[in-house]
């Protein structure tokens, strides 16, 4: 069975981000910035079939009915990042301004040599957190990426910057745990999105904006299986070209008999939307999900 997220957005967004790729790095930032309007509008109008699942999440994330104003807001904050990922990709990121908040959660483990699973979501960037971990005293991240199904875009990111995929690991790719144990207990980061269930994960149902929603149990299971901590990182846009990376503790590794891990993930998972939902609020027009976390997919 194929999920229905895996084809939304980023099946959709091959033209347009491609002319964001030639509007940012022949045209400048500058440009890119004045652009990024009508293009959003173009998308919003013609070329968007994710727009129910977005209203719902703005419903619930802005405690009132969304206007077209707000999912404009939403997707160009989106196509903002998208920007901003390309300067990160082709190496010319100085022009960005990133706060964090939390790094010493980080650097605590990065201290005894200790790795750890980072799980994040579809808000803000992914990307930015990554050059977080390049900048900041070495930090080494891994990213599990579900890549499969979106091999224009890839490619489009490998032709920028081809040393990018060392340090992606594909989901579902074969051996695509191997040798993780070895790198987190090396001191690497292995960072995961924790929003998006697909085919054969096991969900856990959470409340998440005031409404049951369903997440993976993946991210507790990693940090079982590789006997690390579980730290949430979310990485929020504030501006052109300025963003907020904020971590904090889930869950310290503990040793559980099978019988009690489920009920772990539950636990975890529910204090995860919880934290996911206070930075939705936050920063509402930072969620990129695309996807009905509220609708319960066989």
């Amino acid at each position: 069975m194929t999920t229905a997220w895996q084809s939304l957005p980023e099946r959709s967004n091959t033209f347009w981000l491609r002319a964001i790729t030639f509007i940012a790095l022949r045209l400048g930032r500058t440009v890119s910035r004045v652009l990024l309007y009508p293009i959003t509008a173009y998308f919003l109008v013609f070329r968007n079939r994710t727009l129910d699942a977005s209203r719902r999440y703005l419903r619930a994330a802005l405690d009132r009915e969304p206007v077209w104003m707000d999912s404009f807001r939403q997707y160009h904050t989106f196509a903002c990042t998208l920007v901003d990922r390309l300067f990160v990709l082709s190496g010319r990121d100085r022009c960005l301004e990133v706060r964090v908040h939390g790094l010493d959660v980080l650097e605590r483990f990065a201290g005894t040599g200790a790795g750890c699973v980072l799980v994040g979501a579809h808000l803000g960037s992914f990307e930015v957190v990554r050059l977080v971990g390049r900048t900041r005293r070495g930090l080494r991240v891994k990213a599990m990426m579900y890549g499969e199904s979106t091999p224009q875009i890839a490619s489009l990111y490998r032709d920028l910057n081809p040393l990018l995929h060392e340090d992606i690991i594909p989901v579902g790719g074969p051996g695509a745990l191997l040798g993780l144990d070895r790198f987190v207990a090396e001191g690497g980061l292995l960072a995961l999105l924790g929003d998006r269930c697909v085919s054969g994960d096991k969900r856990v149902e959470c409340p998440f904006l005031g409404q049951p929603a369903w997440f993976p149990q993946t991210p507790v299971v990693l940090s079982q299986v590789l006997r690390v901590p579980l730290i949430l990182f979310v990485c929020l846009h504030a501006g052109w070209g300025r963003y907020d990376v904020y971590f904090e503790g889930l869950a310290d590794y503990r040793p559980l008999p099978r019988t009690a891990r489920e009920a772990e993930a539950r636990r975890v998972m529910r204090h995860y939307a919880g934290r996911l939902g206070h930075y939705c609020r936050l920063a509402p027009y930072n969620w990129f999900n695309f996807h009905d976390v509220w609708q319960a997919e066989t």
